[in-house]
């Protein structure tokens, strides 16, 4: 059976866990933004597209 690493790597790897998850969820936002933002220049283009030009 192996056996577990120390506190002290536990405790680093714990911690690197937190900051991968951070990151993770900064990305997440980022991108949920860039979406938003995207959806609504397409949205405005898409409005001129439809518009009846004289």
């Amino acid at each position: 059976m192996k056996e577990l690493p120390d506190t002290k790597t536990l405790l680093e790897l714990l911690q690197s866990a937190k900051e991968a998850e951070e990151k993770a969820r900064t990305l997440y936002e980022m991108g949920v933004q860039f979406r938003q933002e995207l959806e609504t220049k397409l949205e405005e283009r898409q409005k001129l597209v439809e518009t009846p030009q004289k």
